[in-house]
Parts: structure tokens; sequence; C-alpha cells
């Protein structure tokens, strides 16, 4: 039960306790003449008085001293228990001065007696407006206590620390983070220290300084970025505010101040710094600082007259051990090749981390490119050691490539590129080796990137096209078929042969179209001969591996068979070993689907791969086609003579046809004659030759024997 205000919309209630009614109606006559709006309930006992206070809830209570069978002492207690505002009034004829004070003291509002009922308008006017303002009073001192309990919450779990000091620095207050950064077990404990309480005699000094200053003043110190030492002896960074507390006048009467500990933010500042030069997984300099420091290796060695090495390096199996053992395994391994390659140079050398598998070696002060040879050494042994990594015993090697300034490149850049074209060679040389960037690799990097750049819009501009070499059966003479070759007529580098450009469309894939066009092309062409009336000639068509592994062989020849009309039966296709022992399943089922199109397969450069009885068999090959190799040079060296005799007697054991290229003249053709090889191609014949040279080649063919 609460006491509300007197502005009320509605009458007062007055509860009377009272067991004479006539006592009860003069009372209520009484407050009717001080002009009182008002509701009365009588009551009592304590029973009705209890239930009214609840039920009913007066705005005041009149009471008379004693009643048969309770008493108003007893009702002001039980009234105070439940509400500590309420206005009570005793009205007694019986109570006696010393009495009636006392009941005052025991907290009743006010006592009027009986017989001066003409005071009790004005007794119960009063006694409202005391309780008024005893409610608003408690509200208010509520709401204070609420304010001070959060604000004193806010100041204890705020990251900030928090104190304010009087005119002369000394505390009066702080939170408890504060408290607790110098060692005090509660902010009561700090209260009437100063400064030099706390910290060092200088640092206290200076503080009381800055406090006198913002006194004198009255100007703030805002963000103030300073070093501590913390209550554990640790170092620490933190941002200070302090600020002037004015009375109502205005004047100075105490600081307040503010700090925040961004230790932690300073590290992570520090962290950034550092991995802006450096490698986050290895903590070796990065490729910025690489650049920087051998921008200084280049100034000393133009002051010297010296050269500065520039190493590039990349593991060479690191991908297969990533890929098996996980992330994990691969950093770790990281980090220790990164260990050993600080092993292995001077203090004066950087080595980097570019990223992936890839290291930098900045190496100084070299009087010449040997000089660097011993560090070369030494690395390529250190990394091939094993390493163990979570029990895992890892075997690597590095590729190196090295560029060397000022022979090589003026700039990191220029000198990057060239090192990492040599560490390549590196790699095309089987790995765990270093090589020396010289001006051919340069050449030759600008000639791939050149073909790369032109094969991408070759087909589009209608650039490539296809030579034929006749096939000639030595037995007959006759002319059995040819081999589509082809050529790139490059708009500024003229006729390109196939070796140039061949490798640089596998690498980039694309000989899947170009081989997809030349099959095309091929079939259609041998097939307009058929129409002309030509004999009956095969054409034999080269794959790459590529086209196994990236295109879809089987559509592509159905679909050239379906546009030439061509019968399968005379389209040769030619394999190199090294498709055949690859993934060997998946090779030998596109290779039984292409057979069961009708097509004919044989091997081309027999005998220069890994050659195997057993694929011979399983893939039902038609014919072999004997490497040039080894027919260069069969009139002059017994050992070819034999292989290609063999190779024959083999092939026709199997039921296999053979075919020799690289015949150059008649000495040979006998030689081949008589080892009985079945057709041959090459020079002595024809050279390769655009399509209308063959098809005068053909007319010339139908009245001859070659």
């Amino acid at each position: 039960m609460t006491f509300s205000h007197m502005a009320m919309d509605r009458p007062l209630r007055i509860l009377i306790l009272e067991d004479t009614p006539t006592d009860a109606e003069l009372a209520q006559r009484e407050l009717r003449k001080a002009a009182m709006v008002f509701v009365a309930e009588c009551v009592e006992t304590r029973e009705t008085f209890l239930k009214a206070l609840d039920t009913w809830q007066p705005d005041i209570v009149l009471a008379d001293y004693k009643l048969p069978h309770f008493d108003g002492l007893t009702a002001l207690e039980l009234l105070r228990q439940r509400s500590p505002d309420l206005p009570f009034v005793f009205v007694s004829g019986t109570m006696g001065e010393e009495f009636a004070i006392e009941t005052l003291h025991r907290g009743a509002s006010d006592y009027v007696l009986k017989g001066h009922l003409s005071k009790l308008g004005p007794a119960v006017v009063r006694a409202l407006k005391v309780a008024e303002t005893q409610y608003r009073h408690r509200l208010a001192e509520q709401d204070l206590f609420k304010s001070r309990q959060m604000l004193r919450t806010v100041l204890d779990t705020v990251p900030q620390r928090v104190f304010w000091k009087d005119l002369a620095s000394i505390y009066l207050g702080c939170n408890q983070p504060f408290a607790i950064d110098y060692g005090f077990a509660s902010p009561a404990d700090l209260i009437g220290k100063t400064d030099f309480d706390l910290v060092s005699f200088e640092l206290a000094r200076r503080w009381r300084a800055e406090d006198q200053q913002i006194m004198a003043n009255g100007q703030p110190h805002l963000d103030i970025e300073e070093s501590y030492t913390k209550a554990d002896g640790g170092q620490g960074w933190r941002v200070l505010c302090k600020a002037p507390l004015r009375d109502q006048q205005g004047q100075v009467t105490a600081i307040l101040c503010t700090y925040e500990d961004i230790t932690a933010r300073k590290a992570s500042e520090a962290r950034a710094r550092y991995l802006v030069y450096h490698d986050g997984l290895t903590e070796l300099p990065n490729h910025l600082l690489a650049s920087d420091r051998l921008q200084q290796a280049m100034a000393y060695a133009d002051r010297e007259s010296s050269k500065v090495a520039l190493l590039f390096l990349d593991l060479d199996n690191f991908k297969t051990i990533n890929d098996s053992l996980g992330h994990t395994v691969g950093d770790k391994l990281l980090c220790e090749v990164a260990t050993r390659l600080g092993q292995c140079v001077r203090d004066t050398d950087t080595v980097s981390r570019q990223g992936g598998d890839e290291f930098l070696i900045v190496v100084p002060a070299l009087h010449d490119s040997d000089a660097s040879a011993p560090v070369l050494d030494k690395l390529l042994q250190s990394i091939h050691l094993p390493m163990v990594i979570d029990g895992h015993e890892l075997s690597t090697s590095v590729s190196i490539g090295i560029a060397v300034y000022p022979d090589d490149g003026q700039d990191f850049e220029s000198l990057m590129k060239k090192a990492d074209t040599a560490m390549y060679q590196a790699k095309d040389a089987g790995g765990n080796t270093y090589c020396f960037f010289d001006k051919q690799m340069n050449d030759d990097v600008l000639e791939n990137l050149r073909m790369r750049s032109g094969l991408g819009h070759a087909l589009e501009r209608d650039e490539f096209v296809l030579h034929y070499q006749p096939q000639i059966d030595l037995n007959s003479g006759a002319l059995v078929g040819v081999e589509a070759l082809i050529r790139w007529q490059h708009p500024t580098l003229g006729l390109v042969p196939p070796a140039r450009f061949i490798p640089v469309a596998e690498e980039t894939t694309m000989i899947v179209e170009i081989g997809e066009w030349v099959m095309i092309q091929a079939c259609r062409q041998v097939a307009i001969w058929h129409r002309a009336g030509y004999s009956k000639i095969s054409i034999a068509v080269n794959l790459s591996a590529i086209q196994f592994q990236r295109g879809d062989l089987e559509d592509t020849v159905k679909r050239a068979l379906a546009q030439s009309g061509l019968e399968p039966s005379l389209l040769e296709l030619e394999l190199t070993e090294s498709i055949l022992i690859r993934n060997t399943e998946n090779i030998l089922t596109t290779v039984r689907q292409l057979k069961q199109l009708g097509v004919m397969l044989s091997i081309d450069d027999f005998g220069t791969g890994y050659s195997s009885l057993s694929y011979l068999k399983r893939f039902n090959v038609d014919k072999l086609k004997i490497d040039q190799s080894f027919i260069r040079h069969l009139a002059t060296d017994p050992n070819d003579a034999a292989i290609v005799r063999a190779v024959v007697q083999m092939a026709h054991s199997l039921g296999l046809r053979t075919i020799a290229e690289g015949v150059e003249d008649e000495s040979l053709l006998n030689d081949l004659r008589a080892f009985h090889c079945d057709e041959a191609q090459g020079y002595y014949f024809a050279r390769p030759m655009p399509a209308q040279e063959m098809t005068q080649f053909l007319i010339a063919a139908q009245t001859s024997r070659l």
C-alpha cells in the first residue's frame, strides 16, 4: 500500500476507527464544515480495520485511542508495517498530552482531542500535506539510490578506469577497475591517498603538475597516450583524459580523470605494422621488405662495384604433401623450410617468403656470379634432408633460379621475373638443382608469350592450315595414305612449324579446340579427294594426351566422320606411347570406344617411350610407326638396324603393320624393304604440302608407282 498525492479527481477516502457512532458522526460534521469532500468508512475491530486497509485503500485514518476490543496504537503499528507514509490522526477524549507526544514519536501524523473537534479539519489538511511531502521525498530518495547504484554499476563495469581528486590531488573516489589496477581490493581503500602512494616519485610529481595546470586554466587534457607500470610490474599503454569539475559558481573544485588500457590495441597495431613487411606464417620478410632489401643491396653494389644475386626458390613436391597430409602439416613444413633457409645464409642476406611454397633470398656483396655457388649447394643439401612433421618423415627438394644484378636487370621486378624464369628451367631439369638466368631463357619466355597470345585468336582468324605428307606402300609402291600435319600461318612470324606452338597449345589446353579443327578439316579434305575419283587413301591424324583428358574425343571423331562422309576405316588416329601409359583404364575405355567406331589406331614414334608389349595387346592397335631417330642412321648404325628389324618382326608376329618415318634416300628405302617394313614416308617421297599441291601429287601417283 502506497500513499498518493493530494491532487485527486475523487472524494477523499477517510477510514474512521471508532466504537461510538455519535463521535464518528461529529468528526465527519466538522470535516464538512471545513469544506472537505470525502467518503468515510467506520470500523471498530482489528479484523475490519485490516480488511478496510486492503480493500478500500483509504487516504487517511482517524482513530480513537481506546476501543473495547482494539486500540489506536496497535492500529498505528499495523498501518506503518503496510504504508510508512499514509496519514494517521488520533481523535480521542482521554489522551493526555504526554501520551499524545509519544504517539507522534511512534509515527502518528497528529492528534485532536474530541473536546476540540474544530481543529480536526486543519489537522487533516496538515497531515495530508506532510504525508505528500514525505511520499515525494521517499520517491526522490529511491530514485537517487537507483541512480547511484546504476552509476556505480556503470563505473565498475566499463573498461575505462575512472577516478576523481580534490584540489590537493587527494583521491575522493574511483571505480573498481582502477582500484584493481593499483592493487586495492575496493575503491574505498583508495580514498584519501595521493599519487605518491601509488606510483614513483617522478611520475607522481608529473601527474600533480598536470592536475595543477588543469585547476589553474580550467582546460581539460584529452586523449593523452602514455606508458605505465601495472600493479603486477608489467608495462602497459593507456589513453588518459582529465577534466575539471566545477561548482554552481563555476569554480573548479575537483578533477575527474578517465583512462583506458590500450595495451592490446597497441600490440595489435604493432603486429599489423609488422605484417606489412613480414609473412604471418614463417615470420620471414615478405615481398615488400625483400624489395626494399634488394634496393639497399643494389645501392651498395653500385658503390662497391660488386654484384647481388636474387634467388627464387620453389619446393618441388609441396602440393602433393599439402594435398595428401593437409594444410596444417603443409604450414609446419614451410616453417621448417624457412628455418633451414635461414641457417644456410649469412646475417647480411635476406630470406623472404613470397607466398605458397615460394621463397626469395637476396645475397648481396658478391665479387662475381660464381661466388653464390657455395650457398646454393648448401641450400639444396639442407632442404633435401628428411623432415619429421607430426610423425611424418617427409622428403622434399627445391628448385632455384638465380638472377644477378646488374647483369640481368636493374630493378626488383625485372630481376624477380628472370629468377622465376630460371627457376622453371631448374624445374624442367628435374628439380633439386639451380639454374642461372641467361638471355636465351628470356627469348624463350618471350616466344612462349607470343605463342600464347597469338594462339588465342588463331582459330577465329583462320590462321591454321593443314599440310599433307604421302604414305607409300613399300611392296606395291602405291600411295595408300597421307598424314595431316598442322601449320600456323602467323601474320608476322610467317609459317610456324608445330614444334614451336603445339607445346604451348598443350599447356593452355587450346590443343583440344585445335585438335578438333584438324580432325574435321582433315576428314573433309580426304573425302573431297575420294569424291574427285582419287584412290581410297587413308588419312592419319595425330592426337594429344590433352584431348583424352579434357576433350570429348569420341564425339569429335563421330562429328568429323558424319560431316565428311568418310569411311571410319580410312581414318587413322596416331597415339603416342605417353598417352597409353598414363591413367590406363580411362584411356583404354576411350580407345575401345574409338575402335568400335571402326577407325584405325597406330602408335606414333614407337620405341622412343616406355614401350610395352602388353599395351599393344590391350589397346588393339593396327600399326606401329617407327620413329625417324632409328631410321636416320639405319645404314650406318648396326644397333638401329637391329632395332628396326626386331620391331618389324614383332609387329608382324602380332598381326600389326609397320610404317617408317623420316625416309630421305633410296638406300634407306631399300633397307626397309629388305626388313619387310610395310609402309614409309619422308622427304625421299615428298615433303608435307598444302592441299592443292597434294591434289597434283595424287594425280601423278595414279599413273606411277613410287
